[in-house]
Parts: structure tokens; sequence; C-alpha cells
């Protein structure tokens, strides 16, 4: 249940326009900035959840962890492995790891799919070299190249399986007001 009260109902985003809203959407790619940024918070939740104090665990019923050493890893391919950190009929979540000479071989995304290098690096096709703290994010539908990591690497994956952003009447009045500078 909102706390925000219903807008009146002239003001109010119909499905037709709430659709076309959504089809004008596309993901961006995070500056550096941003990524470093997203970096440093996922870091940061990892180093709490490990000092977590006894009082404060009572408050993370509910959640799931899956602590580093408890991490179970399947062999995928020659020098591939795969951890699989959480999936439901929503989402997964990833971690893709590379022996020395590992290559992950091109394959179709079934789901947009984004990923950010943990460690080491790795190459997608020959186009693109990518280090730790590298993010990249692939659509749905796209053929992704190969990813090959001459040294090894640690790739954390996340993807949406038929993501459609919920549109609000209050999501609308932020993207408006962005779009026209009154952020």
């Amino acid at each position: 249940m909102s706390n925000q009260p219903s807008p009146p109902p002239g003001e109010r985003l119909d499905a037709a326009d709430a659709a076309q809203l959504a089809a004008a959407l596309t993901p961006e790619q995070p500056t550096p900035a941003r990524a470093e940024a997203l970096k440093s918070r996922i870091l940061a939740a990892a180093r709490e959840t490990r000092a977590a104090e006894p009082a404060r665990v009572a408050a993370t019923f509910g959640f799931k962890f899956v602590a580093a050493a408890e991490r179970v890893w399947e062999t995928r391919g020659l020098g591939v492995e795969m951890c699989t950190l959480h999936e439901d009929e929503h989402s997964r979540a990833i971690l893709i790891r590379l022996k020395p000479g590992g290559v992950l071989p091109a394959h179709k995304h079934q789901m947009n799919e984004e990923s950010l290098m943990l460690e080491g690096d790795a190459w997608i096709g020959d186009e693109r070299y990518l280090t730790a703290g590298d993010y990249h994010f692939v659509p749905a539908g796209v053929m992704h190249p190969d990813l090959r990591s001459p040294a090894g690497c640690v790739v954390y994956v996340r993807g949406e399986r038929h993501y459609r952003p919920r549109i609000t009447p209050t999501l609308v009045q932020r993207l408006v007001r962005s779009f026209l500078g009154r952020d």
C-alpha cells in the first residue's frame, strides 16, 4: 500500500500511454564513475555483511547468503566454471570464473544481462578488453562474442527475465522533471 495520495483522475497515466513510455525507455551504459560507485557499494555491502554482529543477524531473516568458502562451482567448459548465487523466474545472479586460457564460447542472450569484472581481465571477442571494475550490458536477443581470459578472471553477471518497468505517475513526473532539467 502506497503512502502517497492518488493523482486526480485527469492526471493518471492510461495503459496505452504507459506502454508507449515503456517502449521509449532504453538501457544506458553507466559512466566509468557510476560503474566504480556500483562496485564500491557491492564491495562495501559484502564487507558489512561479513562483519555483522549477532544482534543484527536476526534482522536478516529470509535473506540468502552465499559465503565465499561455501560457493559451489560447476564446470561449464574447458577452463570455465559457474556459481549460481540466485535464480528464480524473474532473474538470476551468477559468478563466472575463467581459469587462465579459459574461453566462454559465443552465445545468444536470452535476457538482459549486466556484468561487472571483479578480478582479472578478459577479452570480449577481439574488440573489447575488460579489467577489474569494468561493467558491460548486453540486451536480450544479442549475440555475445566469446569471452577469453589469458590470465583468468571472475565476473559477476545479473540478468532479468522479461523485465518491464512499472510505470507509475510518480515515475512519469520524475522522468518529465529530469528531461526538463528540474531535478
